[in-house]
């Protein structure tokens, strides 16, 4: 796509969701955390993985830097696409209502406090990105200390607390888990690769995460919904009815099932095109469970502003992503 027409699309999504918002303002702040909490996946994903071949090493690091790199470069984007999620705060969390601790919501929960904490995350991000950590091990080490620190309240604070109730203490962990697996289907997708041992190592890394999310998420609602504490259930309640338990099942079929069973076959592993296919699936299963952890919570009107959105930001940062190839060849 050239940046003229990338320009003339991003121009027209911005049009199309301000005349959303307009009919419903309410419902275009929603869809855009449902975007931005999707879309922040790639990038952070990205990072880590990074900090991970940081401190591991490995030849599968190297196969993969050419879209890790840039993916990760975009973080500092983060901080414009999160101006509306601040901007319209009280359009898409009502903490006043919610049945919590005096404590809880005057404290944890103010939107200062809120902000801040969301703000320092992209910060940290972006920092590790922008200084490529990952080249020295002290500092990729210190870095994935960090991000886990991050990770177990940040999504938290994205997901958990549009509604009472929560899943599990471990879920920021096992979100966190969700953004490797995002931004490997993403790197099968896009990845140069050839046939052999780059393309071996992905699919590994690419089963090793699938298993590690289904299990986080999984055995949260097993331990909840078997455990039948009335507060936790309640997230799983709202999201089994109005054809939500569906949408789970698909997102589960796509992004797990399917990839797993694929990804069995040697020819699958070692086909870069068939690669390509497997992580499609991934990213449209990611981008359901997404929208399932979400959508319920603030109606199902969001959906279309919410696509819309996320074409809008993923352009735009795949732009971003680009300039800085571009950048880097002439510089690097």
């Amino acid at each position: 796509m050239t940046r003229a027409l990338a320009f003339l699309v991003i121009a027209a999504g911005i049009v199309t969701l301000a005349l959303f918002a307009v009919h419903d303002g309410a419902s275009v702040a929603r869809a855009w955390l449902c975007a931005f909490v999707l879309i922040s996946m790639v990038p952070v994903g990205s990072l880590v993985l990074l900090l991970v071949h940081g401190v591991t090493g490995g030849r599968w690091g190297e196969d993969l830097s050419p879209v890790l790199i840039p993916a990760a470069r975009t973080l500092p984007l983060l901080f414009l696409v999160f101006v509306p999620v601040m901007l319209f705060r009280p359009l898409i969390y009502s903490w006043d209502m919610l049945a919590l601790p005096h404590d809880v919501r005057s404290l944890y929960l103010n939107p200062l406090f809120f902000d801040a904490r969301s703000i320092a995350a992209i910060a940290i991000w972006s920092g590790l990105a922008w200084t490529a950590a990952w080249r020295n091990p002290l500092y990729a080490a210190l870095g994935l200390i960090t991000h886990l620190i991050i990770v177990t309240f940040v999504p938290a604070d994205w997901i958990l607390t549009i509604e009472p109730g929560s899943v599990s203490a471990g879920f920021g962990f096992g979100f966190g888990i969700e953004q490797l697996f995002a931004a490997l289907a993403f790197a099968a997708i896009l990845a140069p690769q050839s046939p052999g041992r780059a393309t071996g190592d992905l699919a590994g890394l690419m089963v090793t995460t699938l298993l590690a999310t289904v299990y986080f998420f999984y055995m949260a609602f097993i331990i909840t919904w078997y455990g039948n504490i009335p507060d936790k259930v309640h997230w799983y309640t709202i999201r089994a009815g109005d054809g939500w338990a569906v949408e789970m099942l698909v997102a589960f079929v796509l992004a797990a099932a399917l990839p797993f069973l694929a990804i069995l076959y040697p020819r699958v592993r070692r086909e870069p095109a068939l690669l390509r296919i497997v992580g499609m699936f991934m990213l449209f299963g990611v981008t359901l469970h997404v929208a399932w952890m979400i959508a319920p919570a603030l109606g199902a009107t969001i959906l279309v502003p919410a696509l819309l959105a996320v074409g809008l930001m993923g352009l735009s940062l795949w732009r971003a992503g680009r300039v800085w190839e571009i950048v880097r060849g002439v510089h690097g």
